[in-house]
C-alpha cells in the first residue's frame, strides 16, 4: 500500500469518515487482517463510517483490477453507495447501491461497458475463452445479508446484454461455464455434429444481446441471441446458478451470406434457369441448407441432456421482378 490515508472521527455525526487516497494497493489474500471493504461480523450498516477512496493501480488476489473509486456514507437505518467506478483499459463499472439495515439486504446497480471481453475476462481469471468483443452489460440486483454474502440462493433483478463483434475460444470443459452455454462448446456431439465448423472451433459472432430476470439463482430468458456469420442462435428458457442446471430450447440457423442474395437475385431474371444451374453446380444447391436447428438442452452444465427436437425448412423469397416499362 502506498498513499495518503485520513480519519474524520466527527463527520457523519459521530459515524465518522475514512478518506484514502493511494497510488497502489496490492493485496495479496494471505494478510490476516480483513480485505478493504469487507464488513466485519454482526456488522449494522450505520455504524460503517462514510468513505471516500481513490486507488489508481488496485491488485486483488492476483487479479489486476485497475482504478477504483468508492464513495459512501451511512443514511438512517442503511448505508448507501453513492459511486463505484472501476477502470482499465479493458473496459469499467460503474454503479451505486445500498445496504439496507432493516432488511438485511444489498441492492446494487452497475453499468460495465466493455472495450475488450476477451482481456475483461482474463484480469477476472478465465483466460482464452473469448477474443475481442465490445459493448455493454446492465445488471440491477438485489440479495439478502451484507455486500460481501454474495449469494445466488437469494439473488434476484434483471440483466441487459449487448456485445459486437467478438469470437468464443476452444475452452477446457470447466472453464467459465456459463461461457460454455453460450458457445455451445460445452455441450455433448448432439449438436456440434451437425454444426462442427461453426462450433467446434470457436463460434465468431458479431452480436450477443438479450434480456434476462433472476428469481433467487434461476435465471430466465426469451429472447437471447447471437448473430455470426455463420450462424445465428437463439436461446429462450432457465438456468439455475444454484445447482448448475438448465432447461433451455437452442434455435440454430446456419446463415448462407452472399450466396442466397445471388441466388436470390437469379430467380427474378430473364435467365432463372441457366442461373439456378450455375449456383446450384457452384453452391451445392444451398437453399437445400437453409435449416432451422431446435433442440431441448436440460441436466447439469458439466454434463448436459440434449435432445434434437426438430428441423425447420426456411423459405427464402425470391426477388421481386422488376417493372416492366413501355
Amino acid at each position: 500500500m502506498n498513499g495518503e490515508l485520513t480519519w474524520y472521527p466527527h463527520s457523519f455525526s459521530g459515524a465518522g469518515k475514512v478518506s484514502a487516497r493511494l497510488r497502489n494497493l496490492h493485496w495479496t489474500g494471505n494478510e490476516t487482517s480483513s480485505p478493504p471493504l469487507q464488513s466485519p461480523p454482526d456488522t449494522h450498516p450505520r455504524k460503517l463510517p462514510a468513505m471516500e477512496i481513490s486507488i489508481d493501480d488496485l491488485l486483488f488476489k492476483g487479479k489486476q483490477i485497475g482504478h477504483l473509486e468508492l464513495a459512501g456514507y451511512p443514511e438512517g437505518q442503511d448505508w448507501r453507495l453513492r459511486r463505484l467506478h472501476i477502470s482499465n483499459p479493458d473496459g469499467s463499472i460503474t454503479g451505486d447501491g445500498l445496504w439496507q439495515g432493516a432488511q438485511t439486504q444489498t441492492r446494487i446497480n452497475l453499468l460495465m461497458e466493455i472495450s475488450n471481453a476477451g482481456k475483461i475476462l482474463a484480469r477476472s481469471g478465465y483466460p482464452n475463452t473469448v477474443k475481442n468483443g465490445s459493448g455493454k452489460l446492465a445488471a440491477n440486483l438485489l440479495w439478502n445479508g451484507p455486500p460481501d454474502d454474495f449469494n445466488y440462493a437469494t439473488l434476484n433483478g434483471t440483466l441487459k446484454l449487448d456485445t459486437g463483434k467478438g469470437q468464443f475460444l476452444k475452452m477446457d470443459p470447466g472453464i467459465g461455464k456459463l461461457l460454455g452455454i453460450l458457445s455451445l462448446q460445452a455441450l455433448p456431439k448432439r449438436i456440434t455434429l451437425d454444426f462442427t465448423d461453426v462450433f467446434s472451433s470457436g463460434f465468431e459472432f458479431d452480436n450477443i444481446n438479450g434480456n434476462a430476470t433472476l428469481n433467487n439463482g434461476v435465471m430466465q430468458t426469451r429472447d437471447l441471441h447471437i448473430e455470426g456469420s455463420s450462424a445465428k442462435v437463439t436461446m429462450k428458457g432457465q438456468v439455475n446458478l444454484n445447482d448448475e442446471t438448465q432447461n433451455l430450447r437452442v434455435e440454430v440457423l446456419p446463415t448462407l451470406g452472399s450466396s442466397v442474395s445471388m441466388l436470390s437475385a437469379f430467380a427474378g431474371g430473364p435467365v432463372v434457369g441457366i442461373g439456378a444451374l450455375i449456383v446450384n453446380k457452384v453452391l451445392g444447391n444451398p437453399l437445400d441448407k437453409l435449416i432451422s436447428f431446435e433442440y431441448n438442452i436440460s441436466g447439469t452444465w458439466s454434463d448436459p441432456n440434449v435432445i434434437k427436437v426438430g428441423e425447420t425448412p426456411v423459405k427464402v423469397l425470391p426477388a421481386a421482378k422488376p417493372a416492366q416499362t413501355n
